[in-house]
């Protein structure tokens, strides 16, 4: 895509950027020139004028603007298509704010790189939501921002906090300490226009996202599974989140040392919209076409990841594979559940679901040293439908609830169970018109372990 320029006129800008014409590098982006938004752009720092324009007229693809101490009112957008953008804030306590019923991108940019550091984003005022678009071609660097008070706006569609893309495979953007612990409300889908932390869409480069907090989304905490980028997910914080706390696929994308969490005694927010399109889930795999019809490969990964689901009011799984989900390989995690008749995790078989349904294999689930453990009763505690080639190995499953089934494989060939342990109260293992094989897998009944092996024809055919 060939980029143009924006052309910087009438404006004071010029002879001040000359007279600070010096080149800055900041985490692989270099500006020509760095200007000051109060001294040499005259930005107000106490929040009383407009400050848009005056940033808008520096955006010239080259500048990087450093905004000191203070409070900065934005009331109109920026839009541009340009080489780089960059906005960072000097100190601990740059506060950006809008008046209400803002609800649009105040920055929306098409660009070759992008920087955006050390701001807060002030979504306080009544009926106000913002954030910011970032289009790439070659990457972006976003770290230290947070978004204080609740995003919710009386509009089908809200404005999310991060809209980004990267456009080239080998490229790579990176997210980081981005903190938005009031997002929206729980509920709040808005039939699919409610607020979103961080979306991804299209692209095909690397974005990392890196320790960041975001709790009490109305339609998915991070909403990354509909572009062909590899979405690389460190460490972290997502709770409370309708929809998915983290929702991602795809071959090089993976979950690595998140906390993911429903909890309903830690959410401080309204409890509206409650009776439309709410249901919280931990972590989903889903495989939908991206802006021009294509689907991401196989491979998802979640390692040394914690999920835990307490008193889910809406009976979302831990773990949910959607059916246009493909492959996903879960090691060295920890899922804690307790929600009766619902499973921990669910690999969708091959339903159907509008655009996102596939048939294409590989489907498999691959668990190796993870630990389900709760009081959930009833249900299977692992379902998994028309997922051939599945694999469990040194897994622990124990869920204390009455009626609690271990796993449950439908429609399932070739599986293998080897080296785990269920201690459930119902059935430990199901196979209905399923086939695998079973090695050391010890299962319990209360105070009752036996070791069990290769079920026979007609328990996999039932």
């Amino acid at each position: 895509m060939k980029l143009i320029g924006a052309v910087v006129t009438g404006s004071a800008v010029g002879t001040t950027q000359i007279g600070r014409a010096r080149a800055a590098t900041r985490n692989g982006i270099t500006f020509d020139r760095v200007v000051d938004a109060v001294a040499d752009l005259g930005c107000n720092p106490k929040g009383n004028a407009d400050v848009s324009s005056k940033v808008k007229s520096a955006l010239d693809g080259k500048t990087l603007i450093e905004f000191p101490s203070g409070t900065y009112h934005w009331e109109g957008s920026i839009s541009l298509n340009t080489d780089r953008i960059g906005i960072r804030g000097t100190s601990d306590d740059v506060l950006f704010t809008f008046p209400e019923g803002y609800n649009e991108f105040f920055i929306n940019g098409s660009c070759e790189q992008a920087l955006y550091e050390n701001f807060d984003v002030d979504v306080r005022s009544e009926n106000t939501a913002t954030g910011i678009r970032v289009a790439s071609e070659c990457g972006f660097h976003i770290e230290n921002i947070e978004h204080i008070g609740r995003g919710t706006a009386n509009s089908n569609d809200v404005t999310r906090c991060w809209q980004l893309r990267v456009n080239d495979p080998d490229a790579t953007g990176t997210i980081k300490n981005f903190v938005a612990k009031k997002g929206s409300a729980w509920a709040h889908y808005k039939g699919g226009d409610g607020r979103v932390g961080i979306s991804v869409y299209g692209g095909e480069g690397t974005i990392k996202i890196i320790d960041c907090h975001l709790e009490e989304f109305g339609n998915n905490g991070i909403y990354a599974s509909r572009s062909l980028s590899s979405i690389q997910i460190e460490g972290g914080t997502y709770r409370n989140n309708n929809v998915s706390g983290i929702r991602f696929s795809g071959e090089g994308s993976y979950v690595d040392g998140a906390t993911v969490e429903v909890d309903p005694s830690k959410y401080s927010g309204p409890h509206t919209r409650e009776d439309d399109s709410f249901k919280m889930r931990g972590i989903v795999v889903e495989q939908s076409p991206d802006d021009i019809g294509q689907r991401d490969d196989a491979g998802a990964k979640i390692r040394n990841t914690d999920v835990i689901i307490q008193d889910n009011p809406t009976m979302g799984s831990a773990i949910s594979m959607w059916t246009g989900g493909r492959t996903l390989s879960m090691s060295d995690s920890q899922i804690v559940y307790n929600n009766d008749g619902t499973p921990a995790i669910y690999r969708e078989g091959k339903t159907s679901q509008s655009d996102n349904s596939t048939d294409s294999d590989p489907r498999w689930l691959r668990m190796d040293t993870v630990q389900i453990t709760g009081s959930a009763a009833k249900g299977p505690t692992i379902l998994v439908e028309e997922a051939d080639n599945t694999r469990f190995t040194n897994c622990y499953i124990e869920q204390t609830g009455s009626d609690r089934q271990g796993i449950v494989f439908s429609n399932c060939q070739n599986v293998l169970l080897r080296k785990c342990v269920i201690n459930v109260s119902g059935e430990a293992i199901s196979f209905e018109s399923s086939s695998g094989e079973l090695k050391n897998v010890w299962v319990s009944r209360s105070s009752s372990p036996s070791c069990v092996s290769t079920p026979s024809s007609s328990s996999r055919d039932k």
